[in-house]
């Protein structure tokens, strides 16, 4: 049974924490650097097709990016909390805001960030009345970019001048992505939506199959591909992940920004007016 003295008690001690974390979350969102975050869509009932997928498309995409950088910025901010109760000496509690806080809202980033990217290459297939891919089901960033690049003349709404215009905008999801950054990105992903709950800075599934490389197969004198034993340390660490993260972010956001500043999307978009 919960003792709720013992509850009340540790609500007491984290309440000034949890108001910094919030504080500091503000803060994050408030001075944010990211142009995207600087436009609002509005959705007007008369308007062409093509105007009309634009606002509904991009109004998905943008409110799905506000909601991708709020969850940054609250692992960002769970982070500070983590370091200064460890710097005090608080193993306890800093782990708590590092395992319980800080992995609970960055674990979804990256999958955010991907899914972000398909949610862009849909809105630009739709645009092309599905020309360029004619199953929605199978429109997924990479390959689409590339079919994109290979495109020579006009498609559905989309006129090539625009297409170009996109081809040079898509450009940037990947800038400065090391190939090493990719790989991480990918497995990273594959495994946290398909496969099981990742560990950051932690071991999740302890017991694993592991391929062998054909050195070990021959060290070992075995034809068996792969051996079963206890994985030693985490998978991924809260650092790597997010140094490609934040490099991604940054890309998306210089992506979106100049999605939103097309000529065929100023129907669909205004500057939100500083205060």
């Amino acid at each position: 049974m919960m003792d709720e003295k013992l509850l009340d008690e540790d609500l007491e001690k984290m309440q000034p924490y949890l108001m910094k974390w919030h504080r500091e979350y503000s803060v994050m969102l408030l001075t944010s650097p990211y142009e995207t975050l600087k436009y609002e869509v509005t959705m007007e009932g008369f308007a062409s097709v093509k105007d009309m997928l634009c606002q509904s498309y991009l109004y998905s995409i943008s409110e799905a990016f506000r909601e991708l950088v709020k969850t940054y910025y609250y692992a960002q901010a769970a982070y500070k909390i983590e370091k200064e109760l460890r710097e005090k000496g608080e193993t306890g509690w800093s782990n708590h805001w590092k395992y319980e806080v800080k992995n609970y809202y960055f674990r979804t980033v990256i999958p955010r960030i991907i899914s972000l990217l398909d949610y862009v290459a849909v809105m630009i297939n739709e645009l092309s009345r599905c020309e360029l891919v004619k199953e929605e089901g199978r429109v997924y960033f990479n390959p689409f970019k590339a079919l994109l690049r290979k495109r020579k003349q006009k498609a559905g709404w989309l006129s090539f001048e625009e297409i170009k215009e996109l081809n040079r905008i898509l450009s940037h999801a990947y800038k400065g992505i090391q190939q090493e950054d990719r790989k991480i990105l990918r497995h990273y992903r594959n495994t946290a939506t398909h496969r099981y709950f990742v560990g950051i800075d932690e071991v999740s599934v302890p017991f694993q199959r592991r391929k062998l490389s054909k050195q070990e197969q021959q060290m070992l004198e075995t034809q068996q591909k792969y051996s079963y034993g206890m994985r030693g340390r985490p998978e991924y660490s809260y650092d790597e992940l997010n140094g490609t993260a934040e490099k991604l972010l940054n890309n998306l956001d210089v992506m979106l920004s100049r999605l939103i500043g097309m000529d065929m999307m100023q129907s669909a978009v205004k500057r939100i007016e500083e205060e």
